[in-house]
């Protein structure tokens, strides 16, 4: 039997062994070339395999900082320890980790009245919070394989869970059969060269190999799929005949707001959807003037807003919530010219983070100026545009945004529901008529990261950002159909 280097020297340490775990081979063979003789080996029935699966731990982000500051629960007793039962007062002391601890400690007996707190016997809860520290100490100590996690079972990121494969292997009768002198090493050739080719013969010995046979993957460097998908989106646009724009991070209410007919005490301007920063920047009093006007009294049949419009409110500074802030700007600067401008540019809104939605995300802005734009020629646009990334089932429904009247919400089908994307409309005439600007103009905002989500085909938007080695390295390069 014809037996590789490789395959004489794992035989040579097997004999006389029962089950050997794979990875001790390690320490005398590199891992790839373990993988590749073992397979050999067990193709020519001169070793067994036995394959089982096993767990293995690690501390998730709960379980470090409770290792490192302390359960909840054990706060708590100690604090009733100390005589404080008063819940408002516990409050004070434990803030956000109070709700946890009370969790565990309801569980235990505990209870409240009357805004105190009540335990009749504390050893049960004392007992597992020490159970608890014992098994995130010695997972952080290597304690991690097949064991009992079930104290921390159901709390969340406490312990990280992971299957993997453990192998053993072990000569057959077979292998036992084969005499000593055909396990002598000899000298091999495993790679054909230029060289080997000019001088071979018959006498030379080539290594056999299976090209069907385990090799490590390949995973060629790739940019960020974000970064990546923004240069998709760019290229749409200009193939579509748009212009880019670009804009700052730091703008004034007045360009940000108020030039679009956003009234100033609209929820908008709320500290829950506009982050400020500190300084003002003083608006044109020309330009100030008109917006002032139109706010409070309107343009012909209207009538504004109705309120007592304030130059130091639109003054204030802050980070831009939409990219809206650059097409105003331009089409002010180039009032009697058509257009077709675009910007893919990073917005800011104070949001509550959750699968759907981030604080910092990337904005698609379009916008198409001159004779015949029209509420259709619009919804074309959106088609095209959305067709073009494969995006194909899509709805149009009726919405409201201060500066553009008629308004819609555009949604994308996504694993089976339509995803909000983003709005569109006309702007009204509040917005345009003060500078002069000839055209009607139909504009839309489209939020990136929601088209990267189904694009990816992920179902939470955070996974974009939180730069998981594995899923960068892994993913395909994005093709759009």
């Amino acid at each position: 039997m014809e037996l590789t280097n490789s395959e004489k020297k794992i035989i040579k340490y097997l004999k006389g062994k029962d089950f050997v775990d794979v990875e001790e081979l390690f320490k005398i063979m590199d891992k790839n070339e373990v993988a590749s003789a073992v397979s050999w080996l067990k193709e020519k029935k001169l070793v067994n395999v036995d394959e089982r699966p096993f767990r293995i731990y690690a501390l998730g982000k709960e379980g470090k900082r409770v290792l490192e500051k302390g359960l909840p629960e054990e706060k708590l007793l100690k604090l009733i320890d100390e005589g404080i039962v008063d819940l408002q007062e516990l409050q004070k002391y434990m803030g956000d980790d109070l709700r946890f601890a009370l969790a565990q400690f309801y569980k235990f007996g505990g209870r409240t009245q009357n805004g105190k707190i009540y335990i009749e016997n504390p050893e049960p809860l004392k007992e597992y919070v020490t159970k608890v520290k014992d098994l995130l100490i010695g997972i952080s100590n290597g304690k991690n394989q097949d064991i009992d996690v079930s104290p921390v079972k159901g709390r969340k990121d406490f312990v990280e869970e992971k299957v993997r494969m453990r192998r053993k292997i072990k000569l057959t009768e077979q292998a036992y059969r084969i005499p000593e002198e055909e396990l002598v090493e000899t000298e091999e050739i495993n790679q054909i060269t230029p060289e080997l080719i000019e001088r071979y013969n018959e006498s030379i010995k080539l290594r056999p190999y299976d090209v069907m046979l385990y090799a490590p993957r390949a995973l060629p460097a790739k940019i960020h799929p974000l970064s990546e998908f923004i240069d998709i989106v760019r290229k749409k646009m200009i193939a579509m005949g748009f212009q880019e724009l670009y804009g700052n991070y730091i703008e004034n209410t007045f360009w940000n707001m108020d030039v679009l007919f956003i009234p100033q005490n609209h929820p908008a301007r709320d500290m829950q959807d506009t982050f400020y920063v500190e300084g003002s920047a003083t608006p044109d009093k020309e330009m100030a003037e008109k917006v002032k006007e139109v706010h409070e009294n309107g343009l012909g049949n209207g009538k504004g807003w109705g309120y007592s419009w304030s130059i130091e409110e639109a003054s204030r500074k802050i980070l831009r919530t939409h990219t809206t802030v650059n097409t105003i700007r331009y089409l002010i600067e180039h009032p009697h010219e058509p257009c077709k401008i675009f910007s893919v540019e990073r917005i800011f809104r104070r949001e509550n983070l959750d699968s759907k939605h981030l604080a910092e995300f990337t904005q698609v802005e379009g916008v198409i100026s001159g004779p015949g734009v029209n509420f259709g020629v619009l919804i074309r646009t959106l088609r095209e545009f959305y067709n073009s990334l494969g995006i194909n089932d899509l709805k149009f429904k009726p919405s409201f945004f201060p500066y553009t009247e008629p308004s819609l919400e555009i949604f994308g089908k996504f694993m089976g529901k339509y995803m909000e994307l983003g709005g569109a409309g006309l702007f009204r005439p509040e917005v345009l008529k003060p500078w002069g600007i000839k055209y009607q103009v139909a504009a839309w905002g489209l939020g990136l990261e929601r088209l990267l989500m189904l694009v990816l085909n992920l179902d939470d938007i955070r996974d974009i950002y939180r730069n998981d080695l594995a899923f960068l390295q892994e993913r395909r390069i994005i093709k759009i159909k």
